[in-house]
């Protein structure tokens, strides 16, 4: 806590400011941490992310091992649109790919697709015809590599989708710092 006020006969406005800003201003810093921007993204298999209809956007890098979604599809015709762009090196394009692993709920890949970017946003497109309703997870993973490489990823869902919000709806590209020479 913090020192009391010195006695004296009248108390100073600073005194009294004191003694009620410091309790209010932890409780503002203390509440918005609990209530803060949380990751649109799941870095838990077990606790995937709902993906929603629409554009879904995020970010990510190699030093983690992935992210995990999940959404309700079928019956009927689904289209999912990929697209990623790489980061680059110090500034400077680099040849990647994002790895796209769909998964049924009894650990059946479904489908690996594999976007490729040097410098500009690459794109792919599937679908299917799904006879049931069923869960489909997703799994998004960079390569491997001594460097830190990674992007900026969409995944867009249209069709036979069960309606969600989209994640990450504010999410814009991130971008390495130049190269700066001394």
């Amino acid at each position: 806590m913090h020192a009391p006020c010195p006695p004296c006969r009248e108390r100073s406005i600073a005194c009294r400011l004191e003694t009620v800003a410091k309790p209010v201003l932890c409780l503002l810093l203390w509440t918005g941490a609990l209530t803060g921007p949380a990751s649109a993204q799941s870095t838990d298999p077990h606790r995937p992310a709902v993906l929603g209809l629409g554009v879904n956007r995020a970010n990510i890098t190699n030093d983690i091992s992935g992210h995990y979604y999940t959404f309700m599809a079928g019956p009927g015709h689904v289209d999912v649109e990929l697209a990623f762009k790489e980061m680059g090196v110090f500034g400077r394009p680099l040849r990647q790919h994002l790895n796209f692993d769909f998964w049924n709920v009894d650990g059946v890949r479904l489908s690996h697709i594999e976007v490729l970017s040097q410098g500009n946003v690459a794109r792919r497109h599937t679908d299917a015809d799904l006879p049931v309703r069923q869960r489909i997870n997703l799994a998004v993973s960079t390569q491997w590599g001594a460097i830190k490489v990674g992007g900026y990823y969409e995944i867009e869902l249209k069709g036979a989708v069960e309606a969600a919000a989209p994640v990450g709806a504010d999410v814009k590209p991130d971008q390495p710092p130049p190269l700066v020479r001394q």
